[in-house]
């Protein structure tokens, strides 16, 4: 597509500072990507100095693919193969790949020394972290969990980490009970982290930060990315603003893209005056809006539109688009919870039966606990579906047994990943062994491998505990040598094999979660059969390195015919032809915890306006007068977004004969069945032969459009910018 005059603008402005403020869809990664192709094509700028960040693995692949095209250039997936070639890619994969490179290279001590990381370090997930957390909190501070939730803690560690803080610094901070107890867990897992040479996802940031703020290694990274770019200026948080200014401030070459109104993560670190503070870094920036929208319709933009602007703090952007006027925003208020969700899933139903995809629904809800009832319509009407940040692909048991292995694999000095495989299967090594180990790993100072190397001379252990441990010590030395020697996929085969793992499933679950479980690891074979190349430890490093940086958003598989659901927060970087966002009540959405708090209230509009601006085509909003909250139901009043939305904009669907669940009685409006009122298009009977690809037709609302296609009853016809498929049969079309 031909840029338009704003984002050709931004394109050829190449040095100094820019900033691009945007809108949901208005073209801001296809011109961040033909900015650099245009660099490298036209200005001769040198591809490697070319650094772009974003947030997620998804639009930094989608970064990645539209630049190679561009620039005809071949991507491999092994960074080190790409040192010639623009670095795009998340802030995290970003730090890790620093890391690594500073760590292997002759600062490698000074570096050491400065942030306590070797060569070879450990990535921890969530489930590592709160594996570390719950042993610190239960046997070295000997507090009761319930008490102190090790989440909570985690969660506190997490946020100073995100604002600069280390374990000592958050110790000057001290004014409660409970920040004293975070204190000491802090500083008692930075010791823990320290002693496992191993980083948990916050680490990586300001791990990178510390690291650039060594003279010689900022010298050298700021010579090396002359141009630096960002992707959701808006989502950094300190740390990621640091990060920025430091690499941008010799040459000022700084582009940011930045949409205040999708700011909806302050919860995790993103905060607002990280553009204060480019303004006063940058006095002297191009300011470039991107105001035209290529993705909704004029409904849904002039709604979100007014919506939004009801904020305070918000940048002056008007928003427009060429697209069609298309449907009203729907909008339903059903009598409790569970006639919403039938609501929905009726909606669906009749919206497949027009040939339509089921794909072609995503339902967001504010909260995870919504989506109770909305799952149990769906699976009653049998309509697929999947749960993003459900639980995850690799939170499964099966998945995380053997990732474990191959963590145990690569770095044999792995704490957390050997007490998971020890006795996985089961190998009667029981918590009593395990302890001895850890006794004996603390007083002499040595790591678990070489205690088994010596298991004889452990004489607190029986001798059918050694017996187990030799065993285990010796199969994993097998799998060890064929690290060297066998590609990812190959050694995950063998992993399974030799340890009787698909056995040790079968005896452990149902047949039908045996089979799913049996298809995961599969599938985990799969996704390593693509890291094949170079030495096998070294594609063992770089799979799991990928894996601890990859989200279930980047796994998620729209070309599947299945609704998906997920909470609006996670959908950010979604779009979908038809939206459902449901429980549009105050309390719910917005939050009850925000009503007297401006700032926050403002963050739950921009929630709203995300939540509004996924949808392509057709927008649903959806409200329940009472809803089970607690084990008893709240009734809540109307949304106040609804209310902002303009009235040209929404159609109130009728909805009558439902039943309220709480009292127990039907309500109906003199209908003996469940109707719902909306506006339809007369029934009709095309003769399919009348029908030819090129011809045009005119649709009751959309005017005269093109066939682009024709395939027995299926028609591809041309609306604007978009091509819908319909059954020419019973398409509300007519030839003209």
């Amino acid at each position: 597509m031909k840029p338009n005059p704003r984002q050709q603008e931004a394109i050829e402005k190449t040095q100094g500072a820019l900033l691009i403020i945007a809108w949901a869809w208005s073209g801001k990664t296809a011109t961040l990507t033909k900015r650099i192709a245009y660099m490298i094509s036209e200005k001769w700028v040198e591809p490697r100095s070319i650094l772009a960040l974003t947030f997620t693995n998804k639009a930094a692949w989608e970064m990645k693919e539209r630049t190679w095209q561009a620039i005809w250039a071949t991507y491999h997936p092994h960074m080190m193969k790409n040192r010639h070639l623009p670095y795009m890619g998340t802030f995290h994969s970003f730090g890790i790949y620093i890391l690594k490179e500073v760590l292997s290279s002759s600062f490698a001590q000074q570096v050491s020394e400065r942030i306590w990381l070797k060569k070879d370090f450990l990535i921890y997930d969530e489930s590592d972290k709160m594996s570390v957390m719950k042993d610190i909190i239960k046997n070295e501070m000997w507090l009761i969990e319930k008490e102190y939730p090790p989440r909570q803690i985690a969660f506190y560690i997490s946020d100073a980490k995100n604002k600069s803080i280390n374990a000592a610094g958050y110790k000057t901070q001290v004014d409660s009970n409970l920040k004293e107890v975070v204190a000491t867990a802090f500083e008692k897992y930075e010791k823990r982290l320290e002693w496992n040479n191993a980083i948990d996802f916050d680490d990586i940031l300001w791990k990178l930060l510390e690291v650039l703020e060594i003279p010689e290694l900022l010298k050298i990274y700021q010579e090396k990315y002359k141009y630096v770019m960002v992707d959701e200026y808006q989502d950094t948080n300190l740390v990621q603003y640091n990060i920025v200014r430091l690499l941008a401030e010799k040459y000022g070459n700084l582009a940011v893209v930045w949409d205040d109104w999708q700011s909806i993560y302050s919860w995790r670190g993103a905060d607002m005056r990280n553009i204060i503070n480019f303004k006063k870094d940058y006095p002297e920036a191009t300011v470039i809006k991107l105001e035209q929208n290529y993705r909704s319709t004029k409904h849904i933009i002039a709604a979100a539109n007014t919506v939004i602007k009801n904020n305070k703090e918000a940048l002056d952007k008007e928003l427009w688009t060429d697209n069609v006027q298309w449907n009203q925003i729907q909008y339903a208020s059903a009598v409790d919870d569970r006639s919403e969700a039938s609501y929905i899933a009726d909606n669906i139903i009749d919206h497949v039966k027009d040939w339509w995809k089921y794909s072609d629904n995503l339902i967001l809800y504010r909260t995870n606990a919504q989506s109770r009832w909305l799952e149990e319509a769906l699976l009653k009407n049998t309509i697929p579906y999947k749960v993003i940040w459900g639980m995850k692909f690799y939170d499964r048991k099966e998945v995380k047994d053997m990732l474990a292995y191959l963590r145990c694999i690569l770095n044999p000095h792995d704490p957390v990943a050997l007490k998971r495989i020890i006795n996985t299967p089961t190998r009667k090594i029981w918590a009593k062994s395990i302890e001895v180990l850890d006794s004996y790993r603390e007083w002499f100072g040595i790591w678990y491998f070489q205690i088994l190397e010596n298991i004889d001379e452990v004489e607190d252990l029986r001798p059918a505990a050694k017996l187990a441990l030799q065993d285990f010590s010796q199969i994993f030395s097998q799998f060890f040598a064929m690290s060297e020697k066998v590609s990812v996929s190959e050694l995950i085969w063998e992993i399974i094999r030799l340890t009787w793992y698909e056995e040790f499933l079968k005896s452990q679950f149902s047949q039908d979660e045996y089979d799913s479980k049996k298809e995961n690891l599969t599938e985990l074979q799969n996704v390593a059969s693509e890291y094949n190349g170079l030495s096998p430890r070294e594609w063992l490093s770089l799979f799991l390195e990928e894996v601890a940086l990859i989200s279930d958003l980047d796994k998620a598989d729209t070309n599947q015919d299945y609704v998906i659901l997920m909470t609006i927060h996670t959908s950010k970087w979604l779009e979908q032809q038809r939206v459902f966002v449901t429980g549009l009540e105050d309390g719910i959405f917005p939050h009850s915890r925000t009503h007297s708090k401006p700032a926050e209230l403002e963050e739950e509009r921009r929630l709203m306006y995300v939540a509004m601006t996924r949808a392509r085509e057709e927008l649903f909003i959806t409200r329940a007068k009472e809803r089970l909250y607690f084990w008893d139901y709240v009734r809540n009043p109307e949304s106040r977004f609804i209310s902002e939305i303009p009235a040209d904009n929404i159609e109130v669907v009728e909805m009558s004969g439902w039943f309220s669940f709480s009292t127990g009685s039907w309500f109906t409006s003199n209908q003996s069945e469940t109707t719902m009122k909306v506006a339809r298009a007369p029934a009709v009977e095309n003769n399919v032969a009348d029908f030819r690809a090129g011809e045009q037709v005119q649709h009751h609302k959309f005017g005269v459009w093109t066939i682009d296609a024709l395939i027995w009853e299926l028609a591809e016809i041309r609306f604007a910018s978009w091509i819908k498929k319909m059954n020419i049969r019973i398409a509300p079309v007519k030839k003209i």
